[in-house]
């Protein structure tokens, strides 16, 4: 049995993002709750809405918010990617859609006011890595966790140096494992909620943009992980690759995500459950 912090980590994944809705529930419903979350891009909004609703009926409101996304909630409509590029602006798609969503779905503007802490992923635009914000104005933070080159803008956040220009979070790792790992501690229990895809086989591209946007996801490729410190436990709750749910901002497979990412995280726990206790 855990004696130590429960850290939940949630990647990026873009639509797959539901997936962690259902992950969440079956968490919530074995009694397995969070003291830190760390989430990147989708899953930095999935984490700052339930450090704000930390509760079972939570996950409920989380779920139904995911049943109202669509591309044109999230980006807008693609008739505006005409007049971003006419106007040789560096991205395709505005924020504000984006924006608007996180200052509707969670209730407080600045990171360390919620009820649970929440580590936020980006990337640093000069370096190439991950950062971890603990505080801040957090529709700037989930703009930049989010802000997939080229399709959104990058975001320039203050930092100890001076400001700094970030991207999404995958650039440097889609899982930001890192984030839970530096501050882990002995006993401490880390779930990983795993959404994250390789493409493996031909889709079809229908336009310009659909490959653009997908030569873009493409490129956010996981990065080697690092090793987990001693004496913490790490738990993978994988979303089945091998369930196509169509490109980044294709929503119409909300709720077989939840079934699927519910399920899974079922399994996972009851294969933890199963392993003996260590003496």
């Amino acid at each position: 049995m855990a004696t130590g912090r429960e850290i939940f980590v949630l990647s990026g994944g873009g639509s797959r993002g539901a997936g962690q809705v259902g992950m969440l529930k079956a968490l919530w419903d074995a009694g397995i709750t969070p003291d830190l979350i760390i989430g990147g891009s989708v899953g930095a909004i999935n984490a700052c809405f339930m450090a704000s609703h930390p509760t079972r009926h939570g996950v409920a409101e989380l779920a139904a918010h995911w049943m109202g996304m669509s591309e044109e909630t999230l980006c807008g409509s693609r008739r505006r990617v005409v007049l971003n590029l006419a106007r040789r602006r560096p991205y395709l798609f505005a924020a504000d859609r984006l924006r608007r969503l996180v200052s509707d779905w969670v209730p407080t503007f600045h990171l360390e006011n919620l009820t649970i802490p929440v580590r936020i992923a980006t990337t640093d635009i000069l370096t190439g890595r991950a950062v971890f914000h603990d505080h801040g104005y957090i529709p700037d933070l989930i703009a930049a966790s989010a802000a997939l080159p080229a399709i959104f803008p990058p975001v320039t956040l203050p930092g100890p140096e001076g400001p700094t220009t970030h991207v999404d979070a995958g650039v440097a790792a889609n899982v930001p494992l890192s984030g839970a790992l530096d501050v882990a501690r002995p006993g401490d229990r880390v779930w990983v909620l795993d959404v994250t895809r390789h493409a493996t086989a031909h889709r079809h591209l229908r336009n310009p943009l659909d490959v653009l946007i997908a030569s873009l996801v493409a490129s956010v490729r996981s990065r080697e992980e690092p090793a987990s410190p001693a004496e913490v436990e790490m738990h993978r709750i994988k979303l089945d690759e091998d369930f196509d749910c169509g490109p980044v901002f294709d929503f119409s497979h909300t709720l077989e995500l939840f079934h699927l990412g519910e399920a899974t995280a079922k399994a996972t726990i009851d294969q933890v459950r199963a392993l003996p206790v260590a003496a």
